[in-house]
């Protein structure tokens, strides 16, 4: 369900995809696919709900702003623990 009344957002974007985008076109899909997976993970395990979706980047909305902080720290950290192939190390 779509949060109303004081809400916070959050949105995010790959830094620098498009030249990854050039470099790496076969790996980029499956990781951008992944990318998405824990995205959407971290955000649904904070409450939020995610009302944009566009290239690499999503917008989601949540009723407290400590939910969209810790979905972004769980994003943040699952992602850094991600073992990325396929691409520059």
């Amino acid at each position: 369900m779509t949060p109303s009344g004081t809400v916070t957002f959050l949105f995010t974007d790959i830094e620098g995809s498009t030249p990854l985008w050039d470099s790496f076109p076969d790996a980029m899909g499956a990781a951008l696919a992944r990318h998405d997976e824990i995205l959407r993970r971290a955000i649904d395990a904070n409450g939020g709900h995610v009302f944009s979706t566009a290239g690499d980047g999503f917008g989601a909305v949540f009723s407290r702003a400590a939910n969209a902080i810790a979905a972004g720290l769980a994003a943040q950290r699952a992602l850094s623990a991600e073992a990325w192939v396929g691409g520059p190390v």
